[in-house]
């Protein structure tokens, strides 16, 4: 096939032990995100796979314009895990230059795969554990990129400049979704884990 024709093996296999050892120092610094460690290593094991770039989920909370401009913009709270109102109201009572926004966004991982075989299999398994928004980025001498994504994603508009569009009697209830959001990436996360854990070959 023209596409597993494209990737340089000896390029493709080097990166892979550069990827590899990137992984390894994130974990010591304590950078790694720790609810998806397991996963990336179970690509790692594959023969003609290994984990570029990856997030288990998270909630954000993000002063821009408007919620996915990246220029301008800050990221003034962030969590892998859920949240509580006591972590949130301070950020909405304090300044803000635009607009703060909450943000759920679910698992994502992008993935390099040697050959077309190899990347039709990622997909499968990522479609049967349900994150069907996954698919192909790229072709190059590097890889075939393919991007993991679970569709999980909340937006939600706390604050516009000086006025509070979420109150305080309602905050609970936005900070109660947003966790049920992240719960529900982390559950499709879960089942990744559980469908890789049969493809696996001892």
């Amino acid at each position: 096939m023209v596409a597993e024709s494209i990737v340089n093996e000896k390029i493709w296999r080097r990166r892979k032990e550069e990827f590899l050892r990137r992984l390894q120092e994130d974990e010591e610094i304590g950078y790694l995100d720790a609810d998806i460690k397991d996963i990336l290593m179970m690509f790692f094991k594959r023969e003609k796979s290994f984990t570029m770039s990856s997030c288990s989920g998270r909630i954000v909370l993000v002063d821009s314009p408007m919620p996915w401009m990246r220029d301008p913009s800050s990221v003034v709270f962030k969590k892998h895990s859920p949240i509580s109102v006591e972590e949130v109201r301070p950020i909405i009572e304090g300044p803000v230059v635009w607009r703060l926004w909450l943000v759920v966004t679910g698992p994502i991982i992008h993935v390099s795969t040697l050959d077309l075989n190899e990347a039709v299999e990622v997909l499968e398994i990522a479609r049967e554990a349900g994150l069907k928004h996954s698919g192909i980025l790229s072709l190059s001498s590097k890889g075939i990129i393919v991007e993991l994504m679970s569709g999980v994603r909340l937006t939600i508009l706390l604050r516009d400049k000086g006025v509070r569009v979420v109150e305080d009697d309602k905050l609970g209830e936005v900070v109660s979704v947003a966790n049920e959001a992240l719960l529900e990436g982390k559950r499709r996360l879960d089942a990744l884990r559980d469908a890789l854990r049969k493809r696996i070959v001892t």
